[in-house]
């Protein structure tokens, strides 16, 4: 059959509508971008909605309050947490966990995040099994990450990190390691936990690019052993712990040794009204000062080098957690109860006064500024203040202080945990980690 001009005409206009009707469907369709990670999730029509790609590497955002100059947040939709921070260079190395790997996290477990002056992320380092213990050492750093946790196989595998985030196996070690140091230029040292109230003491010592194994010293105890602290003292350490069996044992025990050499111990408590139970130590001028509690009243006790004897002074209130600082050659023993806190400036010669400016809250760290500045927390705030004018507050819920840094001559960055809060970017699951710049 014959087309004819006019049938034509009529044919291609009704192709015309045909093409906008399908174009209209098409556009009404079409699923609309939702923000947050990456994938597909449902709009309120049922339709699969399209999300942009989480951006990783990102600047800060600006502080939510005036206080805050700016916020960087590693977010996760777990509850995130940082073991060691440390600053060099303009870049700020955080060393965390994280227990869901979504947003920030490509897995599970330890992570690395490198971030620089401004609180640009620079970049992630992910490791196999969680997080336990970090440290600066020559050339970097030293990352032990724990597997088997719990069991008769429980061993920890050391990382060698450089500066820009590059990992690489060191070692495997028996335990959970809980401390990593340097000993000099040219060695290293790892303390590992072990089941059964162990602890072990192994040195590694530099060999060209990498790390050789070097002595180690066993320290086993019929008694359980909470690790505080290794010091160097010469060419030999001593390990501070709590040794206790409870409910009928508690005292602090040093133990004195040269790595491959046996571990001598030196004890301060004992049973019944000796009790002694510590919950932290660091050494002083003429010995060892302890935070410890003597059948539950505070006590601050010391001991000397040659672990000959020691005093107690009694403080007269109960109390349910400790911290020791040091800043300056001054101590600051914070008390914590079911009041707050209380906390101490001790010096030298262990003459001590309350701080009452931070009186009811938990010492997070003292920075050393024109005069002491205090970082402290309750539960749904932090509180930045020196003995003069300085008083910043933040609104901050169930934070948790790892590290506060000076950056500047009236600038720190505190790198914390938190629920969020109204001085913090709401949270995505959680606890997420972040890096606050305060001007004061």
């Amino acid at each position: 059959m014959r087309i004819t001009k006019k049938q034509i005409a009529v044919i291609t206009v009704l192709n015309i509508v045909i093409a906008g009707l399908i174009a209209t469907l098409i556009f009404w369709r079409t699923p609309r971008r939702a923000e947050g990670i990456g994938g597909t999730e449902p709009d309120d029509g049922g339709v699969q909605v399209v999300a942009p790609p989480h951006e990783k590497l990102r600047d800060s955002q600006k502080g939510k309050v005036k206080e805050i100059s700016y916020e960087t947040r590693l977010m996760g939709s777990g509850d995130e947490s940082v073991i060691f921070t440390f600053a060099a260079g303009g870049v700020t190395y955080i060393f965390g966990n994280a227990v869901v790997p979504d947003y920030d996290f490509d897995s599970v477990g330890g992570f690395l995040c490198r971030i620089g002056s401004g609180g640009k992320i620079l970049g992630f380092t992910y490791f196999d099994g969680k997080l336990c213990a970090a440290g600066v050492v020559e050339g970097g750093f030293c990352a032990a990450t724990v597997i088997n946790a719990g069991t008769a196989d429980e061993k920890s595998i050391l990382h060698s990190v450089g500066d820009d985030g590059v990992a690489d196996v060191l070692a495997t070690v028996e335990g959970t390691v809980v401390d990593v140091m340097t000993v000099d230029s040219k060695k290293m040292a790892v303390v590992a936990a072990i089941s059964g109230g162990t602890l072990k003491l192994t040195e590694f010592t530099r060999a060209g690019d990498g790390w050789a194994l070097g002595g180690s010293t066993r320290i086993s105890n019929a008694l359980s052993l909470s690790y505080f602290d290794c010091y160097i003292i010469g060419d030999g350490y001593v390990i501070s712990a709590r040794a206790f069996s409870e409910p009928r044992y508690d005292a602090i025990v040093f133990y004195t040794f040269k790595a491959g050499g046996d571990a001598v111990p030196h004890y301060y408590g004992g049973n019944d009204e000796s009790m002694l139970r510590p919950y932290a130590v660091l050494p002083y001028d003429d010995g060892y000062m302890a935070v410890c509690d003597k059948n539950g009243e505070a006590a601050i006790v010391t001991v000397d080098y040659g672990f000959k004897s020691f005093r107690r002074d009694m403080l007269g209130f109960e109390f349910t957690d400790g911290s020791l600082t040091e800043l300056n050659g001054k101590y600051y023993a914070c008390f914590m109860g079911a009041d707050g806190g209380v906390t101490y400036e001790i010096d030298q010669r262990l003459n001590r006064k309350a701080v009452t400016a931070i009186s009811g809250s938990r010492l997070g760290a003292v920075v050393n500024m024109d005069s002491p500045l205090f970082v402290c927390t309750t539960p749904t705030a932090v509180t930045v203040k020196d003995a003069g004018d300085i008083s910043v507050s933040l609104a901050v819920n169930d934070c948790v202080i790892n590290r506060v840094i000076k950056t500047g001559y009236n600038e720190v960055l505190i790198v914390l945990t938190a629920k969020g809060g109204d001085a913090l970017s709401k949270p995505t699951g959680g606890a997420d980690v972040y890096a606050v710049s305060i001007k004061l």
